[in-house]
């Protein structure tokens, strides 16, 4: 048996029969959200590698590693609809690194921040995270088998957490604190 596909199988926690059906559909479903994972987990990485800040190198390597692990729960998932027309349940599917402590108040001042390709790299991925977000939970709504439905919905939370994580540094680079409504 290939090395990979015994490191597979130590992730899987069991294969669900699905509608023969949906299987094309899921596979479709699963591609795109792979190349989509790809991407962001790319950019990120590119992000941390030119980011002179180390809170943001740390950010941008933490969503870059999560990306990382949502590509290979869907790679692992993908190649199990291929080869047997089974959903593989991972244990492991979206493994949860700890944040760094990036810019935890108001008061703090961030001045390297003020660089216009930081601020848009960051606007870029919340953008990417939010659309991640709305994909995986139209393929939740979709799913008519609970494993697969419940597979999309931890993609659409963890894709969730990641625009909340970004809107957060956003928030606080941004913050004047002499805004007034009125």
């Amino acid at each position: 048996m290939d090395k990979d596909v015994i490191e597979m199988d130590k992730v899987v926690e069991k294969l669900i029969e699905i509608p023969q059906e949906q299987v094309e559909e899921i596979s479709k479903a699963v591609a795109i959200a792979k190349e989509t994972e790809a991407d962001a987990r790319d950019f990120y990485k590119k992000v941390s590698q030119k980011a002179t800040d180390p809170e943001m190198k740390k950010a941008m390597e933490l969503l870059s590693k999560e990306e990382s692990a949502h590509y290979k729960a869907l790679s692992i998932v993908e190649y199990k609809l291929k080869e047997q027309g089974k959903f593989a349940v991972i244990d492991e599917v979206l493994i949860s690194f700890e944040k760094p402590k990036i810019y935890p108040g108001k008061d703090v001042e961030i001045k390297e921040f003020q660089n216009k390709s930081d601020l848009a790299a960051l606007l870029w991925a919340m953008r990417a995270e939010r659309k991640a977000e709305l994909f995986y939970s139209k393929q939740a709504e979709k799913a008519s088998v609970e494993d697969i439905k419940r597979f999309f919905e931890e993609l659409a939370k963890f894709e969730k957490g990641h625009f909340d994580y970004l809107d957060g540094i956003v928030s606080t680079i941004t913050d004047t604190g002499d805004f007034i409504l009125g």
